[in-house]
Order: structure tokens, then C-alpha cells, then sequence
């Protein structure tokens, strides 16, 4: 077998619970890693950020094991944590092999249990904490107070990614017991879940294990949503300034895209590979133009993230005087407009193949965490409904030409795009 091929099986239990297994004895710990397809996509106006409230609220307790999670498991991990986007909420805990079963049930009693020790109290608690969480990262982290404003627009209502998943303070202040329970009873279910397991392990004795405790909960169909992609009704080019009110010392240019790339689209890698030849490292495009050659900037990056329905591709600059916003704006739009016109070379490209290759495979060095082989798993079975997809992973990448980079420029340039100026409050 090929060394860099994992090897995988998948089954599906009765309930319709996906189980991916990587056995790899050559790792020292087991990860377990869960997927509900669901995130802030899924919600409505007036209920925002109920995904995210129940990330936290599912490490309060569950019926069998009606404590803090993190008090259980942290003694027996090297690692443990949850998070929520647009599209889905994940989980995932990277342990000792002795400690599997137990961790495996502990995982099917908050799927299958959790509501019935779900209290006012808890859902209290969690709220407090997401709101200060929400002002930690948004409105008292330098220029997070422009993220909600820039998904308003690049995403009008009544797309669902209109909204950030952190949520609207005033729609988590008054989340209702009765609302997070039937969140739980609608998209906590196994029809809607991808339990993927990688690292120390024996797959036969795992296979009991998931059946006996995951098998016998209920499931159902309540929680279908549409997620074919939906790209943003945002139709011209917008100006729009904004005098920040966070903690940012320096004004900052941002341009964002919505695009109509999403998770697996054909136009995915040329994005992703004119996005790191524009902007990652010393050595691209912009940090030459902007920062090494004129010094009109403090720092750049550039990025293109695809999500389920839609993606973006965003230029954010730090630049060091508010009256260069315009020439910086001029000098990066013609930069694009440089590589729609040929100016390119295939080591350009090669290069930046090379930097993607290079982040993913140390991604897939380790079994568990974000990003890891078991988060990667339930990525491609969520939304590539193949976890076999993994062991292909570059092979889209490796397909890039000179040609679908320019094709990906001259996109840029003909979609609509927000020009944010970003100023510092006197």
C-alpha cells in the first residue's frame, strides 16, 4: 500500500450515522472527530447564532454524564474542542486508545441525551459567554467590527451567510430553552452527522462499540436544508468608508469578493492559487508592490475560503497612511489586471502549488485537531460524500495551468467586489 494513502472504511449504522474509520498503529493516541451538518446557514432571522450557542451548550452535560466536558476528558487527551461556521459543527477529541469507549459514549449520550438535562441555568451560562465572546472577538478586536458590516453587504439578505455565525447579540439574549431544545431535536440527530475515527486503534472492537452505544438513537428528517450553491444577488462594485470603532492602530484597505466558487467547484484551486501568488509570503505579487518596493503597507494578506453554498476571495491590507488608500486600491486592481493579461510565469504557478502541497500535507501529518486526517475525513464525506476523497486531495491542485490562473484573474475583474476603506477613530 501506498505509504501516503490512508487506508479507510465507512459504515453506516441503521440509523444513518456515517462512521469513518483510519486505523494507523504507527500513531501513539486515537482521534475521534464528529461532524453535525449543521451551522449558521441553517438559522433564521431573529434566531442567529443558535449553532454556535449549542456548540458551547453541548459541552455542559448530557444525561448519563451530567458534568463539564472538559473536566472528564482533558485528563485523559492531549487535546479537546468544538467550533461552528456557516455549514457545519464539529467536535473532536484526541485521547489515549484505552479511553476510546469511553469517549465514544460519552459522545453518543450528548447526541442522543443531552436535551433531557438541558436547564435555564445552563442555557444562561452559555449565553453569557458566547456575548462576551462575541465582543472579545468582534467589536474589541482590532477591525472586527467591519466583518458583520462587510457580510451584510457582499451577502444581502436573504442568502444565509447574510449574518456572521457568531450571531446577533439581541437574538442570543433572548434564545429560549423550548428553541435550543428542538435546535438539538432537528439537526443533533445521526441522520445529519459524520463520525470519523484515526490514529491507535482496533476497527472491529470500534465497531461494536459505535453500534452498542450510537445504534438505538432516533433519528429523523426534520432537518433538510437546501444546500446546493447559492451565489449572493451582490450585483456593483461598492465604495463604502467606515470610521472603526476597535482597538486597530492603523487604517486598513479591504476588497472582498463574493464568488461563486463553493466547496469543490471547478474554479475552487485557480482562486486558491491566484490567491497565494498575489499575496502569501515575501515573495508574492503584492508584498513586492506594496510593502518591499513603495512601503505603502504594513502588512497584507490575501485569501480565497469557499464554504457549502458560496465562496469569497478578499484582499485586506494595513496600510500606514490613510491618504494612500486610493493609489494601494489602484496598484492591486492593476495587479490582477497583470496576470489577466498573460504576465505570468508557470514557475509562479509551481511555486505556489508547492506552498498548497506543502499546508496540506502538514495538516494531514497529524490524525486529530482542526485540520487533521479525522476533521479532513468528515470533510470530504460531508460535502464530497466521499472520505475517500482524501487520499485525491491534490490532484484537482496539480491540474492548475497558466491559463485557468488567468481565467481566475479575469473573474476578479469583471465580478462586483466591496472597497471598505477602514479609518481609525481620532
Amino acid at each position: 500500500m501506498d505509504k501516503n494513502k490512508h487506508p479507510i472504511a465507512k459504515i453506516i449504522l441503521s440509523n444513518g450515522l456515517e462512521c469513518i474509520l483510519n486505523e494507523d498503529h504507527t500513531k501513539g493516541y486515537v482521534a475521534l472527530n464528529i461532524w453535525y451538518h449543521v451551522g449558521s446557514k441553517n438559522e433564521k432571522p431573529g434566531m442567529t447564532g443558535f449553532a454556535h450557542l449549542f456548540e458551547h451548550l453541548m459541552f455542559e452535560g448530557s444525561k448519563n454524564c451530567n458534568t463539564n466536558w472538559f473536566s472528564i476528558v482533558e485528563p485523559i487527551s492531549t487535546g479537546i474542542n468544538g467550533s461552528t461556521n456557516p455549514d457545519r459543527t464539529n467536535y473532536w477529541e484526541n485521547i489515549s486508545p484505552e479511553y476510546l469507549e469511553r469517549v465514544i459514549f460519552m459522545e453518543a449520550d450528548r447526541m442522543g441525551f443531552l436535551t433531557e438535562v438541558l436547564t435555564e441555568t445552563k442555557l444562561e451560562k452559555e449565553k453569557k459567554i458566547v456575548i462576551q465572546e462575541r465582543k472579545q472577538n468582534y467589536e474589541n478586536s482590532p477591525y472586527g467590527d467591519s466583518e458583520e458590516l462587510i457580510q451584510d453587504i457582499i451577502f444581502p439578505k436573504p442568502h444565509p451567510y447574510n449574518w456572521q455565525t457568531i450571531g446577533y447579540e439581541s437574538d442570543i439574549q433572548k434564545a429560549k430553552l423550548s428553541e435550543t431544545i428542538k435546535f438539538h431535536q432537528n439537526y443533533y440527530v445521526p441522520s445529519n452527522a459524520s463520525l470519523a475515527i484515526s490514529g491507535n486503534f482496533n476497527s472491529k472492537q470500534t465497531t461494536q462499540w459505535l453500534e452498542k452505544y450510537f445504534g438505538n438513537i432516533k433519528t429523523n428528517k426534520t432537518n433538510s436544508f437546501n444546500s446546493n450553491p447559492l451565489t449572493s444577488s451582490f450585483e456593483n462594485t461598492k465604495f463604502h468608508e467606515m470610521i472603526g470603532e476597535s482597538p486597530a492602530t492603523l487604517p486598513k484597505l479591504i476588497i472582498r469578493w463574493p464568488t461563486n466558487s463553493y466547496i469543490f467547484s471547478n474554479n475552487e484551486p485557480e482562486l486558491d492559487i491566484l490567491s497565494t501568488i498575489l499575496g502569501d509570503g515575501i515573495g508574492s505579487r503584492l508584498h513586492q508592490k506594496l510593502i518591499a518596493k513603495t512601503q505603502l503597507a504594513q502588512s497584507l494578506g490575501v485569501s480565497h475560503y469557499t464554504s457549502e453554498l458560496a465562496g469569497e476571495f478578499d484582499i485586506s491590507i494595513n496600510i500606514k497612511q490613510e491618504i494612500n488608500f486610493e493609489e494601494i486600491y489602484k496598484i492591486t486592481i492593476d495587479e490582477i489586471n497583470n496576470i489577466y493579461s498573460g504576465n505570468i510565469s508557470d514557475e509562479e504557478i509551481i511555486l505556489a502549488k508547492n506552498k498548497y502541497k506543502l499546508s496540506i500535507n502538514r495538516q494531514l501529518e497529524k490524525s486529530g485537531g482542526f485540520g487533521g486526517i479525522a476533521d479532513m475525513l468528515n470533510y470530504f464525506n460531508i460535502y464530497g460524500e466521499n472520505p475517500n476523497k482524501i487520499n485525491n486531495i491534490l490532484d484537482r491542485y496539480n491540474k492548475v495551468v497558466k491559463q485557468d490562473v488567468i481565467n481566475a484573474s479575469k473573474y476578479l475583474l469583471q465580478s462586483p467586489h466591496l472597497h471598505l476603506h477602514y479609518k481609525i477613530k481620532k
